[in-house]
């Protein structure tokens, strides 16, 4: 029950953010605004790199089985405990509760929905800019989004945002989403 609360405040915060353009508006489901997290555990650069790229490889296919709407594949790239959570009649029904839901009056029942209505218009362009170990087979995925705002002088300043995209774990060659 605590990352449904987790969710929720992060459904909130993103709400008022931007992810990679999308064709049609975003509902940004449990993206987190992220810096270095305490838990993070270090690695060699090869090993770095070399899981950076398999990273990248596994969204890009996630992104491209997400566009297709296949939701069959996005669940089996789910942990059996996420799964189960985004299937809880409690997160759908709080989930419904967001604002970009109820404005288009959409209530969710189903995990499929979920996916059709949450994940699709969030998800499907996913960039991975770097990742985080938070233990030899856990990775925390970031995507980083440059933003330009004005200030009161209307100077134009970028601001950098790391992005939560997932949570993986790599069980032998296969990796899973875990949050």
């Amino acid at each position: 029950m605590k990352r449904l609360g987790w969710y929720l405040l992060i459904l909130a915060v993103c709400m008022a953010c931007k992810s990679p353009p999308p064709a049609e508006p975003v509902f940004e489901e449990h993206w987190e605004e992220a810096g270095p997290a305490a838990d993070s555990v270090t690695v060699s650069q090869e090993v770095y790199d070399y899981t950076l790229a398999e990273v990248k490889q596994f969204v890009d296919g996630l992104n491209a089985l997400i566009r297709s709407k296949n939701y069959n594949s996005w669940k089996d790239a789910l942990s059996d405990e996420l799964f189960a959570t985004l299937s809880s009649p409690e997160f759908l029904a709080k989930t419904s509760e967001s604002a970009a839901l109820k404005s288009r009056k959409i209530v969710l029942k189903t995990p499929s929905d979920y996916f059709l209505q949450v994940v699709v218009p969030s998800r499907s362009n996913s960039k991975v800019d770097e990742i985080e170990f938070t233990a030899a087979d856990r990775v925390k995925v970031f995507y980083l989004e440059e933003r330009v705002r004005r200030t009161e002088t209307n100077e134009a300043v970028t601001e950098t945002r790391r992005l939560r995209l997932y949570d993986l774990v790599k069980t032998g060659d296969t990796w899973k989403i875990i949050d």
